[in-house]
């Protein structure tokens, strides 16, 4: 891939431009003098981004932005397992290079994470505006001026990282010509926000996206053993966090090829190795000054389950992971429980993201089986 292709994407047969460099600025408009108008979409991340095309045309025809004329355009979400790529895709869409004509007012963007203070995310969003929210009572009120000024504007709004549907509510302030796109891992919040059928899921990279991700981070490792990288694709099953993540501790032992292989086959061969994997930036809900490993990352979703349902994830792993799945039945012989309980169990996992269904079966992530099996050693069970 070259450098220019790195960002670059094709919708409906149409190649755009991503923009690049800093997010949080304010960039001019148009050549007409108009006010510059916010432009708050994050950096893509330095790898690029890699095998979306399908999902930005998807995201770009639910969202109408091949058409001006059309008003009152319900709020699209984007829907996956932790690391999947959601705020990589909603980045792309923000920086694709026709937005800041078709949207002329602006790109709006916020990251609530698991625990948000809610308020002061509003007043970023007023200040980015130009509106003082700081008389206005509570979030209410402050939701309900931002959605008075941007009744006549065209801008578009990106909510990303949303586990609640009360706090994502307060940023669905778009007026009629505006657009709205939210990321989430959790089927209620993104069916409660944007509908069922305007939920779009976000699943893992094809493998010959995966193996280019690598090769964009780790050119050596690849280029040295292009089968065994092809096996740590396979084994952290495309997800695209997981890949940069290795694809970064690879290209840091590039310069000693023999410990490079090592950890390279310690990453096949080893879960620990795997969960282990670091991620420098922090994170929402974990800690947004230390690095943070995978394991924790995935865990986000699986903290939220009582004490209970905890075990039964944990007890999961028995079934393996991708491409084994497993049927109700085999779970509540499992989980000592009647199917009718072993249904509701599921359920509850489908919607934290956990699990995905296939047919009539179901089936959990490799790493997350991974974090599966550690947690039913740690619990003992």
């Amino acid at each position: 891939m070259t450098e220019a292709a790195k960002y670059q994407i094709t919708i409906h047969g149409n190649v755009y431009d991503l923009a690049t460099g800093d997010g949080a600025q304010v960039v001019p408009i148009d050549k007409r003098n108009r006010a510059a108008s916010p432009f708050m979409t994050p950096p893509l991340p330095p790898q690029g981004i890699h095998g979306r095309d399908d999902d930005l045309t998807q995201v770009y025809d639910l969202l109408a932005l091949g058409d001006e004329e059309t008003g009152d355009v319900p709020p699209v979400a984007l829907r996956g397992l932790g690391g999947i790529g959601k705020t990589t895709l909603a980045t792309a869409l923000g920086r694709l290079n026709f937005v800041p004509s078709f949207f002329p007012d602006g790109v709006l963007w916020v990251a609530l994470g698991p625990s948000p203070t809610v308020r002061l995310l509003l007043d970023g969003w007023g200040r980015a505006l130009g509106v003082d929210l700081l008389p206005e009572r509570d979030e209410a009120a402050c939701r309900d001026r931002l959605r008075a000024v941007l009744y006549h504007r065209r801008a578009l709004l990106i909510v990303d990282d949303v586990w609640d549907v009360a706090q994502g509510q307060y940023f669905l302030v778009a007026g009629p010509n505006c657009r709205t796109l939210l990321t989430t891992r959790e089927t209620p919040v993104a069916y409660a926000l944007a509908t069922r059928e305007r939920t779009l899921r976000v699943d893992v990279l094809k493998p010959v996206a995966a193996l280019a991700l690598l090769r964009r981070l780790a050119p050596e490792a690849v280029t040295s053993d292009e089968r065994a990288a092809q096996r740590l694709c396979e084994r952290l099953e495309y997800l695209p966090l997981a890949l940069t993540l290795a694809g970064r501790l690879l290209a840091v032992e590039a310069d000693v090829p023999a410990r490079m292989q090592r950890m390279l086959g310690e990453l096949i061969e080893r879960r620990e190795a795997r969960l282990n994997l670091l991620q420098a930036e922090g994170r929402l809900g974990l800690t947004e000054e230390e690095p943070v490993s995978l394991q924790a990352i995935l865990g986000l979703s699986v903290n939220r389950l009582d004490k209970v349902d905890q075990e039964r994830f944990a007890m999961a792993s028995v079934f393996g992971g991708d491409p084994l799945t497993w049927e109700i039945n085999a779970a509540a012989y499992v989980w000592e429980c009647s199917v009718i309980e072993a249904e509701d169990t599921v359920a509850r996992f489908i919607q934290r993201g956990l699990i995905e269904r296939r047919g009539e079966r179901y089936w959990m992530h490799a790493l997350l089986a991974d974090y599966a099996a550690e947690l039913m050693e740690e619990m003992g069970l």
